[in-house]
């Protein structure tokens, strides 16, 4: 679970107003296969199925749940299995401007992993790659959390978050009988939006993400750098139409080894990374609505054999509304990598959903 896209989508939920909806269930299905090339060496893909199901019992409270399988093929040792499920779950006091979140992850995927599922799973767990299962199974985790806003006036609100992340051990290997226990995690998250007229809006975001020590059978091995994520988004609308333009940039500290490890010299390997995407959202008729969008991201080379790269893409995703209850969403995405050190990439994505509301 990851948990800043939590508190994000919390805050954003906040400070955008609960919506009231007559709606009570929705349920979703998204299948994905995304293919990546790193020229003239290998090739991998993903094929992934994402069920989501979410409920409101009441106006103020919202609660979802979360599933996926995936299987890695090509060039990769085959994996396949579950992810762990997450069960969210918000009540929001409107009359206070408050909203409690928690959550629980539910260790229900693939763990014990053979040596060549491990590496797998290394290479798939990169930013990078961007994977929507980007991971299999952990530990049982907890989170928790509250977020409040602020309006400052009719055309200005402010609002922040805080969360803490309760993780449990799990066995990553099958050939090792040993625990791992990653580090819990505290996020705290503030946030602005900004009505600039009756047509534009201006909204952002600034997340840290705090660590404390990863354990192996009980013994401090590893402390991941703070995160430090901070991200605008800009929407005009026209009419049913809108334009949107979202800057992202994610500052990771320094990884340091720790116990028997701290002999090593600690070197940076997970890189920053600056995000910029533009995108037009479409309503062709009532039935029909597509999004084209641009898209570029720049990685800062470290150690990593996968940093460096300035990745540039493009997608389209039409949408058609079949009735009020009905949905079906298309997913279409190329994008390139480019570095002057390492093979270049090559990527394409196609997706397709099913939205249903009652």
């Amino acid at each position: 679970m990851k948990l800043i896209y939590i508190l994000v989508f919390s805050l954003t939920f906040i400070i955008n107003g609960y919506s009231q909806t007559s709606k009570v269930l929705s349920i979703n299905f998204f299948s994905f296969y995304e293919d990546w090339e790193i020229i003239n060496n290998r090739d991998f893909s993903e094929l992934s199925n994402v069920f989501s199901l979410r409920y409101y019992p009441a106006s103020s409270t919202d609660l979802m749940l979360n599933a996926k399988y995936a299987s890695i093929g090509g060039d990769a040792n085959d994996l396949k299995g579950f992810s762990d499920m997450q069960f969210l779950a918000k009540h929001t006091l409107t009359d206070y401007n408050l909203s409690f979140n928690g959550g629980i992850n539910i260790p229900s995927g693939k763990t014990k992993l053979t040596q060549e599922e491990f590496l797998t799973s290394q290479i798939i767990s990169n930013d990078l790659f961007n994977l929507k299962t980007p991971g299999f199974g952990q530990g049982l985790n907890i989170f928790f959390g509250a977020t409040w806003l602020k309006a400052l006036s009719d055309n200005f609100v402010i609002g922040t978050g805080l969360s803490y992340q309760i993780k449990g051990e799990y066995q990553p290997l099958e050939e090792s009988s040993s625990n791992y226990n990653p580090s819990n995690e505290i996020s705290v998250t503030a946030g602005f939006d900004m009505k600039l007229n009756e047509t534009s809006t201006l909204t952002g975001d600034l997340t840290g993400i705090f660590y404390g020590s990863d354990e192996l059978d009980g013994e401090k091995i590893f402390s991941s750098g703070t995160r430090l994520i901070a991200n605008i988004l800009y929407r005009k609308y026209s009419g049913f139409d809108y334009l949107s333009i979202f800057v992202l940039y994610r500052n990771i500290a320094l990884d340091e080894l720790e116990g028997i490890f701290a002999v090593l010299d600690n070197e940076k390997i997970n890189p920053n990374q600056f995000f910029m995407s533009l995108s037009y959202s479409q309503r062709l008729s009532s039935q029909l609505r597509f999004e084209y969008r641009i898209f570029s991201s720049i990685f800062e080379k470290t150690a990593s054999f996968f940093s460096g790269y300035k990745i540039f893409g493009i997608s389209v995703n039409p949408e058609f509304i079949i009735s009020s209850n009905l949905k079906i969403p298309l997913f279409l995405k190329y994008s390139v990598g480019i570095t002057s050190s390492e093979s270049d990439l090559q990527n394409f994505e196609i997706g397709a959903g099913l939205g249903l509301s009652f």
